[in-house]
């Protein structure tokens, strides 16, 4: 038996967990496959179980209804969830079925296709932007390039003025904390002012699109009818909340992530410089590699058997999605080898699974192949300028910062 003081522990707050989780990961899906962590949740860390939980009908995602205490700074928070018309993320079926089905409509292979060539512009002219810092000029690849395009992108599929990016962006990313289920006081006062224009924000945006409708995504979201059923304002303003929040940091990391990934090994970032060939697999790869998410919540609404621990009906359950796109159970003995050309690696569980699986997830790999390729062709002796800071989160996995050397533009 292994000695307690030795025991492997999901702690997303370690500085080395911090840093590099897949030890730990590695250690629990050998040791401690169904996990009870420091928080009172199970953590599941193995690829199969992973997925059979993802799958699973009989769970709920609507963890938030909980008697657990929340701090006191947090109530407002809460009170405010509960006052809301919950995302698309926080519904069970039938709720999520019918408005999945109805945005759906709108989030199609064919539209998504459209916007490789709008991308690819705000990359290029970004990338072009990022040139004039000289032959050995440095930039913080987050703030600068990895931030800015999946805001813009997203911003130009609803339609919305470009004056307004920069003040839409810091509500986005003062929002986008509520994803975590433990914030600072200053987080929640930030998310609550921030939640507030934005709601203000959206709500005249439907109003003037629903006046001169446009060839554009908030327009099709505001038409999207199946069987004579439309979204209520309430939940189209949600919808639109969601795809800034759960679109933005998401892509932010996979970019980030992905870059930095590749720095660390050489042989990769040569193939991705030199050979066009990988890009149909390098956005998959990377999210296998370094999930921008790596946990997902599920409630069980049933008695059942993991990995041969016996779980009661009403647990809180934990799947490590970074744990399990690096089981060798299912990947092989190349788990823990970065391959950017991969054939299998879009079976990833980065996007979730079953029918919670990230509706946007076409677009978010458009994004992350022009943004990721189209930086490393430009800047072909591209370097590492210092070392990165992280987030310390229980959720989303990034880099805060990402000092890189761009040396001469090709």
């Amino acid at each position: 038996m292994t000695d307690v003081e030795t025991a492997p522990s999901w702690n997303p707050f370690d500085p080395e967990f911090l840093l590099d989780p897949y030890p730990t990961y590695a250690r629990l899906r050998d040791e401690d496959p169904v996990h009870r962590t420091p928080i009172g949740t199970l953590l599941v860390s193995r690829y199969n179980d992973v997925h059979s939980v993802l799958r699973d009908t009989e769970t709920t995602v609507r963890r938030f209804e909980s008697n657990i205490e929340v701090p006191e700074h947090m109530r407002p928070l809460q009170e405010l969830r509960g006052e809301r018309v919950p995302s698309i993320l926080g519904l069970d079926p039938p709720d999520h079925t019918r408005l999945r089905g109805l945005v759906q409509r709108t989030f199609t292979p064919r539209a998504i296709g459209r916007m490789r060539e709008q991308t690819a512009g705000i990359v290029d002219d970004l990338l072009d932007e990022l040139s004039g810092h000289g032959e050995s000029g440095e930039i913080d690849l987050i703030g600068e390039y990895a931030f800015v395009i999946p805001f813009a992108v997203i911003h130009a599929m609803l339609g919305l003025p470009d004056t307004d990016v920069a003040m839409v962006r810091g509500w986005s990313h003062a929002i986008t904390q509520t994803l975590e289920p433990y914030l600072t006081p200053e987080q929640v006062t930030a998310a609550l002012d921030g939640g507030s224009r934005m709601d203000a924000y959206l709500a005249d945006a439907v109003e003037q699109k629903r006046r001169q409708p446009g060839d554009d995504l908030l327009t099709q979201l505001i038409e999207a009818e199946e069987e004579g059923d439309r979204m209520s304002t309430p939940e189209l303003l949600s919808m639109v909340s969601l795809l800034f929040v759960a679109g933005h940091e998401t892509t932010v990391n996979l970019i980030g992530n992905g870059i930095h990934a590749l720095l660390q090994n050489p042989d990769q970032l040569a193939l991705v410089r030199d050979d066009d060939s990988v890009d149909a697999t390098v956005a998959d790869e990377l999210l296998r590699w370094d999930s921008p998410v790596q946990t997902s919540g599920r409630r069980l609404l049933h008695d059942t058997v993991i990995s041969g621990v016996e779980i009661a009906a009403d647990e809180m359950v934990l799947t490590a999605l970074g744990s399990a796109n690096r089981d060798p159970a299912f990947w092989g003995d190349t788990a823990n080898t970065l391959d950017v050309t991969r054939p299998d690696a879009a079976r990833h569980v980065s996007f979730g699974s079953g029918i919670h699986h990230c509706l946007g997830a076409a677009l978010a790999r458009l994004e992350g192949e022009i943004a990721v390729t189209r930086f490393i062709r430009r800047f072909p002796e591209l370097a590492l300028a210092g070392e990165p800071t992280f987030n310390a989160r229980i959720i989303l996995r990034g880099r805060n910062t990402l000092p890189l050397r761009l040396g001469a533009a090709a």
